[in-house]
């Protein structure tokens, strides 16, 4: 064949295979997804090494939400070339989508390893640990971030989600205050800093009201219909007791159709504390209509009636409202779990374990529970010499925690904690053979004593050590 011809079929051969390439590229630019996967099947055998081609594929399924299938493709293009950045990332956003967790913070450590300040990486490798609630992991590679871009006020306001979900509420507020500052026209981000500003008020201690109220209003400002930012206006000034005022902005809330609980709540409580009872029943009474629950709109409502023009309908709900605040047994479990709670937080182990016990002898399943009392005893005998009662007590919780947790062998999470629990008993076996005894005292948290035996604790470590 003449040279010239050659060269020819060659240059023609080779535009061909560009415009094929580039009718992919343009395909996916333009979302025609359905139009690029109906190409898949003309592929040749060849086409498999070409890692652009399978990548846009990839990507074609992706878009249109077929992330199995968008998988296949990006693991092959991994297998072609394991060393770009891109394709990790890629891989790990698509094990994300498809519940793969394991395989997706593979990917993002992996993709670390080569680049350890890559922002995509690290930013979506937070917000994995935050679905996996590991927020102390999520806040590390928050601070990573953070120390590249101080005032970037989407991290911020991630860090400060972590720390609301750690219950660090402080910390969330600081967070929250400098995002906010930065942005100060996101309605949605001072909302939800007026919300820690207000969980944070503890009067007479610190009253945050006042900040509230001028993060509110600077909101305002730029969103002056908002009716969320409008709502907590209200709110404030509901609990700064300026009811007046409060009616006045919960009433501009009905005017523009806002008919919401809250709205239609405390508004009519606002002019009931005004001591407005006749304008105070109509938005109680829509409020109890929506929540006939709720035993103190009702007995607002019902004063309202008495003060006004009806005192004998004012009887009927007050009966309703005694009826709905009788002795309820789910509720009062409630409120002793809710008591054992903050008594364990404040260190008063004694009174927080003897609820928890009592609740506990009720419904054996609440295996957390017993949890909760040994780490209140264990933080105890960390921070401060523990007296022999103490001690005596936590060896019970330790016992019947230890005794419990064995009963649920199949459990994951108790098999996790099999040479945590093993360590705990082997303290208590040195501790007789240095005192020289056969067993041990125990108190629990009704006040009852109790031996534990060498013989059985024995017993209970050659259970551990089988497993």
């Amino acid at each position: 064949m003449d040279k010239r011809l050659l060269l020819l079929f060659f240059l023609i051969n080779g535009a061909t295979l560009v415009a094929r390439q580039t009718d992919w590229r343009d395909l996916i630019d333009k979302r025609k997804f359905e139009e690029a996967i109906s190409q898949v099947g003309n592929l040749q055998a060849s086409d498999s090494a070409d890692f652009t081609k399978m990548y846009l594929i990839g990507q074609a399924y992706e878009g249109l939400l077929k992330y199995n299938k968008a998988y296949q493709y990006y693991r092959h293009c991994y297998t072609l070339d394991s060393t770009r950045t891109d394709m990790l990332n890629t891989l790990a956003r698509i094990s994300v989508n498809l519940g793969k967790v394991q395989e997706a913070n593979h990917y993002y450590q992996q993709t670390l390893r080569y680049d350890s300040v890559n922002f995509y990486a690290n930013y979506q490798l937070a917000r994995l640990y935050v679905s996996l609630e590991k927020y102390s992991d999520a806040l590390k590679h928050y601070d990573l971030l953070l120390e590249k871009d101080p005032e970037n006020a989407v991290i911020l306001r991630a860090m400060g989600d972590c720390y609301i979900r750690m219950d660090f509420m402080q910390s969330a507020a600081e967070c929250y205050a400098k995002a906010y500052w930065n942005n100060v026209e996101n309605a949605s981000l001072a909302s939800v800093y007026i919300n820690t500003l207000l969980n944070l008020h503890l009067p007479p201690f610190f009253d945050n009201t006042d900040s509230a109220m001028f993060v509110c209003d600077t909101a305002l400002f730029y969103n002056p219909e908002n009716k969320i930012l409008r709502q907590k206006k209200a709110m404030i000034y509901y609990l700064k007791r300026n009811y007046v005022s409060a009616d006045s902005v919960y009433s501009s809330l009905l005017a523009d159709n806002d008919s919401s609980y809250v709205t239609l709540k405390y508004c009519g409580c606002s002019r009931y504390y005004a001591r407005k009872w006749y304008d105070a029943v109509e938005p109680l009474e829509k409020a109890f209509a929506l929540d006939s629950t709720a035993y103190d709109v009702c007995l607002l409502l019902g004063i309202s009636i008495g003060r006004t023009y009806d005192p004998k309908q004012a009887i009927l709900y007050f009966d309703k409202a005694e009826e709905l605040m009788a002795p309820d047994p789910f509720w009062n479990d409630a409120l002793t779990q809710f008591r054992a709670e903050i008594y364990l937080k404040t260190d008063e182990c004694e009174k927080g374990s003897k609820l928890y016990y009592r609740l506990w002898e009720k419904d054996k399943k609440q295996f957390s529970w017993l949890s909760e009392m040994r780490i209140c005893y264990d933080r105890r005998k960390r921070q401060s010499e523990m007296s022999d009662e103490d001690r005596q007590q936590l060896l019970y919780i330790d016992y019947l925690y230890i005794s419990e947790a064995l009963k649920n062998p199949k459990n994951e999470t108790v098999k996790n904690m099999y040479s945590y629990m093993r360590s705990i008993l082997e303290r208590y076996q040195e501790e007789m053979f240095f005192k020289g005894v056969n067993s041990l005292p125990m108190i629990t948290p009704d006040n009852k004593k109790m031996l534990f035996s060498e013989e059985k604790l024995k017993e209970m470590l050659a259970y551990l050590s089988e497993k």
